[in-house]
């Protein structure tokens, strides 16, 4: 199914491919008179609240909301990818506690610091407290640090601390937005952030003089450059790194 592109749209508005004038796709794929599938047959539904690799998409409410009324229609488990957005990176627990959705079964890691399943006893009735390790071992030691960052994050706010230093990044990313034509969008969810670059060229070469000044940055999607501070960045950080950045842009297009 196409992913949602914009995060403000509504059935009506959307232009990205998932809603059309006769709905959703996916609901057409299921509905009785016109779908090619039976939900009976349907395994799960699983998708990334904000899409990660594909560009640091954020879905929109609409999309949300109609992810959740066909899973409860049909009765369909739903399966969350948060190895990205989870663990609070978005400024909530899990990237799906931004919508109406609730997933039966969660997929956790990186900052979990192991691969973690996480589901009910009704989904998962015989396992008990179970790791794999598709990512970031998941011997007893990596439990143990997993355990322990949970706590760190709790305990020091790092939700809010998320929240709050990631407006303040959409800010000051905004501003540069408006002073290079090369930037074409900045979105972010908490410290989950994107610039998005109008070609593929233009965001390697920034990624590249961002580089060199010291600051480190990842591509994703097809022209998106991707920020990934740390949960407890301070503001002075942010300063720091958006000036950073600000002169990266510069050495590649020239002062603004």
């Amino acid at each position: 199914m196409p992913f949602c592109t914009d995060r403000d749209c509504t059935a009506e508005s959307c232009d990205c491919g998932f809603f059309t004038d006769e709905g959703s796709q996916l609901r057409r794929l299921v509905d009785g008179d016109r779908g090619v599938l039976d939900p009976e047959e349907i395994a799960f539904i699983i998708l990334e609240p904000v899409q990660g690799e594909g560009g640091y998409r954020i879905p929109s409410q609409s999309f949300g909301d109609e992810i959740a009324a066909l899973a409860d229609e049909y009765d369909i488990t739903l399966m969350a990818d948060e190895i990205q957005s989870g663990l609070s990176r978005t400024g909530k627990r899990w990237g799906a506690d931004h919508y109406s959705f609730e997933p039966d079964v969660i997929a956790a890691a990186k900052a979990l610091r192991v691969g973690a399943t996480i589901s009910t006893d009704e989904i998962f009735p015989d396992q008990k407290s179970r790791l794999s390790s598709t990512w970031g071992a998941g011997d007893i030691l990596a439990a143990l640090q997993g355990a322990l960052t949970i706590d760190a994050i709790e305990e020091h706010d790092l939700r809010v601390n998320a929240r709050t230093r990631g407006e303040q990044f959409l800010d000051r990313l905004a501003g540069l937005a408006a002073d290079f034509e090369a930037i074409t969008d900045v979105r972010g969810l908490g410290l989950m952030l994107a610039v998005e670059f109008d070609t593929k060229a233009d965001r390697d070469a920034v990624q590249k003089a961002a580089l060199q000044r010291g600051l480190l940055t990842l591509g994703c999607g097809h022209s998106v450059l991707r920020l990934l501070p740390p949960l407890d960045v301070t503001e002075r950080e942010v300063h720091l790194s958006c000036d950073l950045l600000a002169d990266s842009l510069a050495d590649v297009f020239g002062a603004s």
